[in-house]
């Protein structure tokens, strides 16, 4: 079986950087995004480093949709060897206190980050099994540390730790990894016209450079931990 990797969430930060190092490692890759034009733009960007891609749209939060875009990609890549679910859900609009949080739009992070991977995971379970595979999940610092006005996505991201650290258990005996990256600031986009139109910080942000990891690190650290499948609960922050 060759080796491959299927993306949800993909995009151009961790998503594509993570395509890029599975890609040069000689992984098949699969893309799924709800938006086609980021789809295009990633695929050839990749295929210029000689790098296999296939994509699917698909919205994260319909797990039919979701489900069978997984299947679809799945089947042109001729297997699954690692499942990498890096949704993080409308962070731009999240930021308020979580008293002014609307239903509608916590019920979102919840779905997208807990209900969604829940209900993926075990639809690619059999996949997995066969390969022996992984499961990989980013998330963030707010899913144990209340920062003010990240209390939508805290909440969603403290569920899913807990929902990671079972699947962690129950899956050491079927010998399928899972690996949880827990970030500690945005990652830094390498494209500066990328990093420029990104609507998922915050009013004021303000880390320097210096102080954020770049995507391209995150990328390399979640495919050693994969290789090595040594840690669970591993935190990724600028030395």
């Amino acid at each position: 079986m060759s080796k491959s990797i299927i993306i949800v969430g993909a995009g151009p930060g961790v998503g594509y950087e993570t395509a890029k190092k599975y890609g040069s490692e000689g992984y098949k890759v699969g893309l799924i995004n709800i938006l086609e034009p980021v789809l295009v733009e990633l695929k050839e960007e990749l295929e210029q480093d000689g790098i296999t891609v296939y994509y699917e749209t698909a919205d994260a939060s319909n797990t039919a949709e979701l489900n069978q875009a997984i299947d679809r990609l799945v089947t042109q890549l001729g297997g699954l060897t690692t499942y990498f679910y890096n949704v993080p859900g409308p962070l731009g609009k999240s930021y308020m206190p979580m008293t002014e949080a609307p239903e509608s739009l916590f019920s979102l992070f919840l779905q997208l980050r807990v209900t969604s991977v829940l209900t993926s995971v075990q639809h690619v379970l059999p996949y997995l099994e066969e390969s022996h595979g992984s499961v990989l999940i980013s998330s963030g610092q707010s899913d144990r540390i209340a920062y003010p006005y990240t209390g939508i996505m805290g909440t969603a991201q403290a569920a899913l730790k807990m929902l990671m650290t079972h699947l962690s258990q129950e899956l050491k005996e079927k010998n399928i990894f899972v690996g949880y990256f827990p970030l500690d600031n945005p990652p830094l986009i390498t494209d500066k016209k990328k990093e420029a139109k990104r609507e998922d910080l915050p009013g004021g942000f303000e880390l320097t450079k210096e102080m954020r990891i770049t995507a391209k690190d995150v990328a390399e650290e979640i495919f050693k931990e994969d290789i090595l499948r040594e840690n669970f609960d591993v935190r990724i922050k600028k030395a």
